[in-house]
């Protein structure tokens, strides 16, 4: 059997004498002997979307802040009392100018009111027209006891006075429960409810037996209950103020409050006032 002679096609032979194949050949790599095996599994799917971005954390409020809300609360109360005030005071005060001739108040004389309070007033007892002036009464103290009602005459700005007088045997117990109530209340009802009741106490002062101050209601009209022996008598009045159209300061600066009740601009000069008339109370 013969082979055949001569190099395979395409080798040359070079200055050294010997065979080399072709460039292409010489430097191509040596064929893949295996495939790399296929991918038996695929990733899983992505079964939910990226995680949410947490939300930023509450900016805490300081007291500030709260304190300017409610202040802002407080504010609009107080705009809109005045308004409905000074309507329903007019409104009122022109009956109690006809009344004041044939109904004189029996606890206090309209002297009396007029040296205390500084003005002109028209005192009458309230008897049927309760119903009608209750809106803007102070009623917070002694709401069921009996009143005088005293408005400034003519059209000098609208301020006005209550004036209650209680006697009986359990005044000391009564003045001590309307003085409790005045530093505000809180009760459990249980079930995380609880129920509180607005703070109002000013200020103790020295009149009679004992004696404490008010602060304003949503009128600013601010005052005093003084308990001599079985006699309480509580007077209330915006008599320090410009009237009902006016809108008074309102003080938020609680140190050394005996509550945290709101106060007003005008309620120690109301106080004064009332415990001068108080002390004047048959």
């Amino acid at each position: 059997m013969s082979t055949p002679s001569g190099p395979p096609p395409g080798w040359y032979r070079a200055a050294d004498g010997r065979w080399y194949p072709p460039p292409a050949q010489r430097y191509a790599p040596p064929p893949q002997q295996y495939a790399p095996p296929p991918q038996r599994y695929a990733p899983p799917p992505q079964r939910y979307g990226p995680a949410p971005t947490p939300p930023p954390a509450p900016r805490r409020r300081g007291p500030g802040r709260a304190l300017l809300v409610v202040g802002a609360v407080v504010l609009v109360l107080v705009v809109l009392g005045a308004i409905a005030l000074n309507r329903l005071v007019t409104g009122i005060g022109e009956g109690v100018g006809g009344l004041a001739g044939g109904a004189d108040c029996a606890a206090v004389s309209t002297d009396a009111v007029d040296s205390a309070l500084g003005g002109t007033y028209d005192v009458v007892e309230l008897g049927a027209l309760g119903a009608i002036a209750a809106p803007v009464l102070d009623s917070r103290v002694l709401a069921d006891a009996p009143s005088c009602w005293a408005v400034e005459s003519g059209d000098s700005g609208g301020r006005l006075a209550r004036i209650a007088r209680y006697s009986g045997a359990d005044a000391a117990e009564r003045f001590a429960a309307e003085k409790a109530a005045a530093m505000g209340t809180s009760e459990d009802r249980g079930g995380g409810i609880t129920v509180s009741s607005a703070a109002y106490f000013n200020k103790d002062v020295a009149a009679g037996d004992e004696a404490f101050c008010t602060t304003g209601d949503f009128t600013a009209s601010a005052g005093v209950l003084v308990r001599t022996g079985d006699l309480l008598v509580y007077v209330s009045t915006t008599a320090a103020g410009d009237g009902a159209e006016s809108i008074p300061d309102i003080d938020f600066d609680q140190a050394g409050g005996a509550s945290d009740a709101i106060r007003f601009g005008t309620d120690d000069a109301n106080c004064d006032r009332a415990v001068a008339l108080a002390t004047q109370v048959r």
